[in-house]
């Protein structure tokens, strides 16, 4: 039963990384047939595995590996805004460089919604292990009320819908639109730095009553 089913999970995965390599060729819809032939197995396999053409790349997208976060935060250190940005570096970088399977991920989700169909799992967390990873320190600087804002103000400028929102909403080209993001992150460095600032003195003065 376990040769079995490693089986199927190989061809699953041989499957989903032949669309991969399809997509990063530069077809970001490639068709059954082409998956088949790349993954040198008939279409209906492909679809033994998979419903649609749409299920299959969703779940290639949902599958995509954004870069580990602890080795740039490394390299970042203490300071927020590099954090930050790296942050966005690490999502952003591959979304915009993949703009058409980014917006093909995007409408399989609102249809997924729209049809009943989309679980709390559906959309991948990649934004937020990476944005978790930059405000880690945070934890102990701002209450968690202050830190989840700061969560979730980086999410708008981190992910799939910043790209769609500044490169077909607001028309920019893509390196346009990725100093928009920079910038946001940036300004939302400087204002979560103001919010470290304003509750440095209460902090010293828990740490003092703590050793007092």
């Amino acid at each position: 039963m376990a040769t079995r089913e490693n089986q199927r999970e190989r061809t699953r995965r041989a499957i989903v990384d032949a669309a991969g390599r399809l997509v990063d060729a530069g077809s970001p819809t490639p068709s059954v047939d082409e998956i088949a032939d790349e993954a040198l197995v008939s279409r209906a396999t492909v679809y033994r595995y998979f419903e649609s053409i749409d299920d299959l790349l969703w779940q290639l997208h949902a599958d995509r590996n954004s870069p580990d976060p602890r080795i740039a935060m490394s390299t970042a250190g203490d300071d927020l805004g590099k954090r930050m940005l790296a942050a966005e570096e690490n999502v952003n970088a591959y979304l915009f460089e993949h703009q058409e399977s980014t917006r093909t991920f995007e409408r399989i989700m609102l249809e997924r919604r729209i049809e009943g169909r989309a679980t709390d799992a559906d959309r991948p967390g990649r934004r937020f292990i990476q944005i978790d990873a930059a405000i880690e320190p945070l934890a102990e600087q701002l209450p968690a009320a202050d830190v989840r804002l700061v969560r979730h103000a980086l999410a708008l400028a981190i992910g799939s819908q910043s790209l769609v929102a500044l490169l077909d909403t607001a028309g920019l080209e893509p390196d346009e639109a990725r100093t928009v993001t920079q910038f946001v992150c940036r300004a939302i460095a400087s204002e979560t730095q103001r919010l470290v600032d304003e509750h440095e003195p209460s902090n010293g003065g828990r740490a003092a009553a703590a050793t007092g």
